[in-house]
């Protein structure tokens, strides 16, 4: 079996080498073709549009309506922006490269002709422009023009057919390579198969000590388990730390240089009124991005570390939160905190704030809720959550198989040393209970 499982690696680490070889290959190809794609794409935009610069030159000195000039200078700019993509483009390609000079002088030599008949006209010197035409420069550079872009382009496209053509029996070889490695790996998985069912002939006379190695991993999984719960509480606790820092950090360090560019920006524009009309209307938004800056500091600040939670207490921060997502979800919610003058430890808090915080998330996602009530209440065994609403419930629940979000909660719980309980029925709503011991620290 050992050498069966070694053959049939070494042939997919075969099959694996061909296949990057002959990717890495078709992409190459690919790129290719790609490059002399836009190569014909831009041979053809500067011929069009050294015809169309063309067009709207004779328009223009036939009619002398300026209209025409505006069609002119946008195919002038097209053109040169069309210059720039060639020549990049066949920069590393000594053939093409000289082709594409030619063809670009060729262009600019055509425009720079239209341009100064169009001056001329401009100026009045009509029958100097007129002079320039019957001269039949253009005449002559537009045949070569046509002449050296068909034939650019018609080499750059019997190149892209080719190209094409590698790519499709690039493709093929690989395809007819992986069918043989396919069929020798059959031959070798039935050669396993067969070895697999002699194993489990025999496999019956080591059911016992197959228990007992069962039982063995059993404890350390269970060993694991405990190990990765309170590394999680430890994660739990180190994120919010973390997050109460980056909260600060952006409060102060970045809140400092958004309020002085606002400063700066409400100063440039007290004093452009009298500069450059389009000043003053580019310094109002650049404040209005300031003002969104400010703001979406504000709403990354909160989302790291509730400043209300810091500053005022469990209960307002939990009042503004609900307030907010409830307002936005059109969902009926109800508060229910105990007075001001009883302080909630920081670590049972923030636990506190965020299990809310994930099951009021949860239940304007997926309850399809018109009500919730969230109560925080001081017992004298300690601080006890419960979050109800009146929603769909959860179908097929099964508390051994919780979602990440609800396995997270109960973690929080279980890591301050409380309980945690989910109740729930199709059509009933859920209800959420967590509960708190007055005397508690974070394990790790």
């Amino acid at each position: 079996m050992l050498l069966v499982l070694l053959l049939t690696a070494l042939v997919s680490a075969v099959v694996f080498g061909v296949s990057e070889l002959a990717a890495g290959r078709v992409n190459e190809i690919r790129a290719e073709a790609m490059r002399l794609r836009q190569i014909a794409i831009q041979i053809v935009a500067i011929r069009e549009a050294t015809l169309h610069a063309e067009s709207a030159q004779r328009g223009y000195l036939l009619t002398m309506d300026r209209r025409y000039l505006e069609p002119f200078k946008a195919k002038a700019t097209q053109a040169e922006k069309s210059f720039v993509e060639l020549a990049a483009l066949t920069r590393d390609d000594e053939g093409r490269s000289l082709q594409s000079r030619e063809l670009i002088d060729l262009s600019t030599q055509r425009f720079d002709e239209m341009r100064l008949t169009i001056s001329n006209a401009e100026q009045g010197r009509i029958e100097a422009a007129m002079s320039i035409v019957r001269a039949g420069y253009g005449v002559q550079m537009m045949e070569s023009l046509a002449t050296l872009s068909g034939v650019f382009e018609a080499e750059t496209e019997a190149r892209l057919r080719q190209r094409q053509g590698e790519v499709e029996r690039a493709l093929m070889a690989q395809r007819y390579g992986v069918g043989i490695v396919v069929f020798i790996n059959l031959v070798f998985l039935a050669v396993l198969a067969k070895r697999t069912i002699q194993h489990f002939v025999q496999q019956d006379a080591h059911r016992k000590e197959l228990q007992a190695q069962s039982d063995q991993l059993e404890q350390q999984v269970t060993a694991r388990t405990e190990e990765l719960s309170s590394l999680s509480s430890y994660l739990q606790a180190s994120s919010e730390r973390d997050k109460s820092q980056l909260a600060r950090d952006l409060h102060d360090e970045l809140g400092g240089i958004l309020t002085s560019a606002k400063l700066d920006v409400a100063w440039l524009h007290g004093h452009s009124k009298s500069a450059d009309p389009e000043v003053v209307p580019r310094l109002e938004r650049l404040s209005q991005v300031l003002d969104e800056a400010v703001d979406l500091k504000r709403r990354v600040i909160e989302n790291l570390r509730p400043s209300l939670l810091d500053h005022l207490g469990l209960g307002a921060a939990l009042n503004w939160y609900v307030s907010e997502a409830c307002s936005k979800a059109g969902l009926q919610a109800e508060l229910q905190f105990p007075p001001d003058d009883e302080r909630v430890p920081s670590e049972i808090a923030i636990a506190i704030y965020r299990i809310a915080q994930e099951g009021l998330t949860n239940t304007i996602k997926y309850a399809q809720a018109t009500s919730v009530r969230i109560a925080v209440t001081h017992e004298a065994t300690g601080w006890r959550l419960r979050i109800d609403d009146n929603g769909v419930g959860i179908a097929n629940f099964r508390a051994d198989n919780l979602s990440h979000g609800i396995a997270g909660m109960r973690q929080r719980v279980r890591a301050l040393g409380g309980r945690f309980q989910l109740l729930t029925a199709p059509g009933g709503g859920v209800t959420i209970e967590s509960s708190f011991p007055a005397a508690t620290s974070s394990r790790g």
